[in-house]
């Protein structure tokens, strides 16, 4: 469960300006990305708080986290 992770319930209570119902609906929004998750692992991309972070900033797009990650974006 992604309430468990505090350095991803930091940022994304961060990002909504300290609005707990918003961040609730997010972090929800955050579980359904599992599938995302298991596909960027799979192209090697292994550090899983990073894309977490990276699929929020996103909104999910998975070329943005790709060219992020290529980046080297944090």
């Amino acid at each position: 469960m992604v309430f468990k992770q505090v350095d991803l319930n930091k940022e994304i209570l961060r990002k909504n300006e300290y609005h707990l119902e918003q961040s609730v609906d997010d972090l929800y929004g955050v579980a359904e990305w599992d599938p995302i998750l298991e596909e960027l692992k799979e192209m090697g991309f292994c550090d899983k708080e990073m894309n977490k972070k990276l699929l929020k900033k996103n909104s999910g797009s998975i070329k943005r986290i790709v060219m992020d990650l290529i980046a080297g974006e944090q």
